[in-house]
Order: structure tokens, then C-alpha cells, then sequence
């Protein structure tokens, strides 16, 4: 689910999203804060994922914020395949 190789990437990416909804900037900054903060960066992105997706639900997300949220669900095929593979086996 994640597109970000290392944390500070996740990190570094964040931090150059400035979105004009209060709520939907509320919620970039939390993980901006999570991720110094170290905590586990998959956990992070999913947290925001689900934010995103309750407002998009609720029809309260901005353009800006959607573009957020479709980058933040677009599979990492690498990442994704190594997931599963070990399902298989």
C-alpha cells in the first residue's frame, strides 16, 4: 500500500503537502508528527489513508485532499508482491 522506500521519504513527502481544508491539513500534520516521532511508517500511512477515505465517504474532501489520498492507495508492486508471496509458500 505504501509508494515510499524509507521513512524519511514518506516523511520528506508529507511535509511538502499544504492543503487549504483545516481538517485534511490537521490530519497531514498528525503523521508528519508520528513519523519524527519514529513510529512505524505502514501504520502511519494507513491511519491517513483512513482518514482520507471517511471524509471522501462523507463527500467532505477537497480536490487537493483527493489527489492525497489516491497517491496514498496506490500499490507499491514490489512491496505488495513480497506481501503475498509469502502467503503462498
Amino acid at each position: 500500500m505504501t509508494l515510499f522506500k524509507k521513512q524519511q521519504d514518506a516523511l520528506s513527502y508529507l511535509e511538502t503537502i499544504h492543503l487549504d481544508a483545516s481538517v485534511e491539513q490537521a490530519m497531514v500534520e498528525r503523521a508528519i508528527s508520528q513519523l519524527k516521532k519514529k513510529t512505524y511508517e505502514r501504520k502511519v500511512i494507513v491511519a491517513l489513508a483512513v482518514g482520507f477515505r471517511k471524509l471522501a465517504l462523507e463527500q467532505q474532501i477537497s480536490k487537493a485532499g483527493l489527489a492525497v489520498y489516491v497517491k496514498l492507495q496506490k500499490p507499491s508492486i514490489g512491496d505488495d508482491v513480497g506481501l503475498t508471496a509469502g502467503l503462498w509458500f
